[in-house]
This record gives structure tokens, sequence and C-alpha cells, in this order.
């Protein structure tokens, strides 16, 4: 199977977007009314690129557009072009490293979920820092319906976030959760009746911070519990200690 981006420079012009926005506060938001934003190859590769722009942001906001996140594939585009052997590892290698690249970020990632995050959606989801959902959202590792199973990272990092035993009953019976059992379970952090207000309001207070605690924050998160994470932790305390934002914050107050 040839290289997926250059396999997609190869296809008709796709209608979806991926909007992607720089910034202190950086946006990628899916855009395909027709498809409630499911993902055709043309997308995929707009993610990835989505990344690189935001690549300097300090807090990053995911959502989609028309009231809903994204429903995963989309079969239409899968059925004429990627339903072929093959085609399953080339983007869905493509797809995992786009992702992972979106995780590893410095900046704080906040999925804003409205309407449905099925499928490829919801592994997109999952590669967020933060989830904050509308009451109305559904989220659906929905794959097990579809013959196949999680591709793009989704399913480590499901594991990750709500522990193996949730994570089996997830996948294995391909249940859609509303908003409040996606809460129950880790998988949303926080449900509010205006989304994209309250993702914004945690974007100012992590503005308020100092950017470099922040990034260090993650780093010592992503590096693990003891002992593997414990060298990490210290550099980043070594680093910070001491530093500009440390003595500001050392200063008396007036």
């Amino acid at each position: 199977m040839t290289d997926f981006r250059a396999l997609v420079a190869t296809l008709p012009p796709a209608d979806g977007r991926v909007i992607a926005t720089a910034g202190d506060i950086g946006t990628i938001r899916f855009d395909h009314a027709a498809s409630r934003n499911a993902l055709d190859p043309a997308m995929m590769v707009a993610l990835a690129d989505a990344v690189d722009t935001v690549r300097d942001a300090r807090v990053v906001l995911v959502s989609g557009a028309h009231g809903t996140f994204c429903s995963g594939g989309n079969l239409g585009a899968v059925r004429t072009h990627l339903a072929v052997p093959g085609a399953g590892h080339a983007f869905g290698s493509f797809m995992q490293l786009a992702l992972d690249r979106l995780a590893a970020l410095d900046a704080i990632v906040i999925a804003v979920v409205e309407g449905s995050a099925l499928g490829g959606g919801a592994e997109i989801v999952v590669a967020a820092d933060f989830v904050v959902a509308a009451p109305t959202a559904r989220i659906g590792f929905v794959h097990a319906r579809l013959g196949v199973s999680p591709g793009f990272g989704g399913g480590g990092r499901l594991v990750t976030r709500v522990g193996p035993h949730a994570a089996l009953r997830v996948l294995a019976f391909a249940r859609v959760l509303t908003a409040a059992e996606a809460q129950a379970i880790g998988l949303v952090d926080e449900v509010d009746a205006d989304p994209h207000a309250r993702a914004r309001a945690l974007a100012d207070e992590l503005l308020a911070l100092p950017a470099a605690a922040v990034r260090g924050a993650k780093r010592v998160v992503r590096a693990g519990s003891p002992p593997a994470g414990r060298e990490e932790e210290l550099e980043v305390f070594t680093a910070l200690w001491g530093g500009p934002d440390h003595q500001l914050a050392l200063e008396p107050k007036r």
C-alpha cells in the first residue's frame, strides 16, 4: 500500500474541512455537515496538518461544527477508497501518528464534545487531556458494530483513561454512552450546558498560570508513575526551581 498522504493526493477533491487557528488558544475544528463531521481521507491529512498549526499554542480546543463533534470515518469514502487490503495499516498508522502528535503537544488539549463522537471521533476525544461535553453529547467506541477495532491509538488511550475493565466493556459492547455515563467512568471530565464557554473558561485559567509550569505539569504526568517517571519529574522541578516565574511567586505580597 502506498504512502497514505500520497494516496490522498490522487483522490478527487472532498467537501470536508479541518479548520485550525494558531495563538495562545489554538483551535482545531471538524467541518462537514453532510456527514456529521465524519473524516474522509483528505480530512485525516488535514487533521495531521492542523497539529502543526497549533504546535506553539498553550491550550488547544478541539471541536466540531454544526453541533456535533465527529461521527468517525466517512463510510462512503471508506468504501470507495480504503476498503482494500493494506489500506487499514496505511491510514491507521497515519492517524496513530497524527493523534500521538496531538497528545504530545506541550499545550493542554481540551476536547469540546457536542452531538456525536463515534468510532474514530471517540478516539480523537481520548487523545485530549481534558474532555468537556454537552449534556446531550454521545460518545461511542462503536468499532465492533462495523467488524473492526480501534486503529488510531484510541484503544490504549481508553485503557489509560478509564482502566482495563471499563475499557473492555466500552469496546466489547460497542454501546454509545451518554455524557453522564461517560463522566461516571472517567471518560468525560465535565458536563456543561455550554461546553464551548466552559472550555474557554478552563483555557483562561490555564493562561493565567506560568506557561512553563503548566508545560512541566504535563511532562510530569506524561512521564508516568515511579520509578520510571521520577527522573523526568526531578528534571522538570530542577528546571523550574529558581526560575523567573518561581522568583516572582516568592516575592513578598504588598
